[in-house]
């Protein structure tokens, strides 16, 4: 009898102490930063991509550094026989990122399909994030570290059309000013006439 209450004791502590540590490392890694790094179109801008770099998590990631698989081309502009474009040489994918809080974003104006394709010499690149985090009653920072695979295929024949709904309803209302003082100028035109019609017609009749 004693030994079995010891085992059920035993097996007692080990789970309360298996669902301790569970309920621990869920609640750590909702808090620490997680950075990714991936592709989008630019819906203001047709046919442009963007490479964007973001914290999704909900701490601060620090002294955050990346590297690449392949060279992360720079200005890959080009949709039709697109020239080799030049190695990324500044921004914060080379030098890095000193402090990124969560939800923060750093937006990089990548290029085209052709000249990005042809910048990374095939359809995806590997970027690798490492960075450190500042846990809740640590003396000490983690390290982290996030593979993202950077993929360009998927981007071919997608949509370029202009969505930049703001500047189309600026170009518009610039249209419409410019009708309305013609309309205008047309108007003050033919008053003028009519103004000096009557005035000969006036002359006329005193005559």
């Amino acid at each position: 009898m004693e030994l079995s209450a010891f085992i059920v004791s035993l097996v007692a502590v080990i789970v309360a102490t298996t669902s301790t540590l569970i309920s621990y490392l869920l609640f750590r890694d909702a808090k620490d930063p997680h950075v990714v790094v991936y592709a989008d179109p630019d819906l203001k801008r047709p046919s442009v991509i963007n490479l964007i770099i973001e914290n999704t998590g909900r701490s601060a990631a620090w002294d955050v550094t990346f590297q690449s698989t392949k060279p992360v081309p720079q200005e890959a502009f080009g949709i039709e026989k697109a020239p080799k474009p030049a190695q990324m040489n500044r921004g914060p994918i080379v030098n890095g990122i000193p402090c990124f809080g969560p939800g923060s974003k750093r937006v990089i104006t990548w290029g085209q399909f052709d000249g990005i394709r042809l910048g990374i010499d095939g359809d995806y690149l590997d970027i690798t994030a490492t960075y450190r985090s500042q846990p809740s009653l640590a003396f000490w920072k983690r390290t982290h570290q996030t593979v993202s695979r950077v993929d360009i295929q998927s981007f071919e024949n997608f949509d370029v059309s202009d969505r930049n709904w703001d500047k189309q309803i600026a170009e518009h209302l610039k249209m419409m000013v410019s009708e309305i003082k013609e309309l205008r100028s047309l108007s003050d035109n033919a008053l003028r006439v009519v103004n000096g019609q009557r005035s000969e017609n006036d002359s006329d009749n005193q005559a």
